[in-house]
């Protein structure tokens, strides 16, 4: 595989040179960029291992350390292909920004919504909706691929599905329903753009809706503030009566 020889010949330039975790990290995210440019598929801490030379622990503590900053994402795949073994899914890593166009398009479209909604109500409006779609269709996607024989809360699919999506959540405290969202795949436009964040609110909303319902059937609230603390984005989702839902302040 001629990446897998790219990267070892990389790794074992400079012996005497003794690599920081940074270095070794920035070498496995140009390594999982090249996989997924010529494969379209993450890979495993097996594989990582393997490529540059190193047990595989070691290379999930990096990955883990990546998903942490929010440059790649883990999930896990029914795949037999690459189990772990004893029948236990893989656990695949992937780069969270696929490239430069992907960014360049998000910055499109929110000009776009921008242009077309001049003020600031309808372009909230406009926004909020346009996330809860999206939540909505996460959910459903969610159910399709859990099935029914795996329920699982609604609080558990959305820690997952941000995770997936490369916002490294982690609960406030154990036993909280509340989030910190220590990184975002979107920050680099969210400074040209705060929208995104409005978009994101409406996602959260969506998706929460879009599961199964708690608590007798009381709808969730859902409270976000942007870059409100060190640690990163606040969310809050709490059951409640049907109270209006709190908006992002632009």
């Amino acid at each position: 595989m001629s990446q897998e020889i790219q990267a070892r010949k990389q790794w074992i330039q400079a012996p005497a040179k003794r690599r920081s975790g940074e270095e070794i990290r920035s070498a496995i995210m140009d390594y999982l960029h090249a996989a997924d440019e010529q494969t379209g598929a993450g890979l495993t801490a097996q594989q990582i291992g393997a490529a540059f030379g190193i047990h595989p622990t070691t290379a999930r503590f990096h990955l883990e350390r990546l998903v942490e900053q929010g440059k790649a994402v883990r999930q896990r795949t029914d795949s037999d292909s690459q189990s772990a073994g004893r029948g236990r899914p893989a656990v695949i890593y992937s780069p969270t920004s696929m490239n430069r166009a992907r960014e360049d398009m998000i910055s499109s479209l929110c000009k776009a919504l921008e242009t077309a909604c001049p003020d600031v109500w309808s372009r909230d409006e406009a926004a909020l909706k346009a996330g809860q779609a999206w939540g909505r269709a996460l959910a459903q996607r969610d159910k399709v691929h859990v099935g029914k024989s795996a329920p699982r809360s609604m609080r558990q699919t959305l820690l997952d599905t941000l995770t997936t999506l490369g916002f490294a959540p982690v609960r406030a405290r154990s036993d909280s329903a509340s989030l910190y969202l220590t990184a975002c795949p979107f920050l680099e436009s969210v400074s040209s753009h705060p929208i995104i964040c409005t978009i994101h609110l409406g996602m959260v909303q969506g998706l929460v809706d879009g599961s199964d319902k708690e608590a007798s059937g009381k709808k969730a609230k859902v409270l976000l503030n942007p870059l409100s603390s060190p640690k990163g984005c606040f969310l809050k989702v709490a059951t409640a009566d049907n109270r209006p839902r709190r908006r992002v302040k632009q």
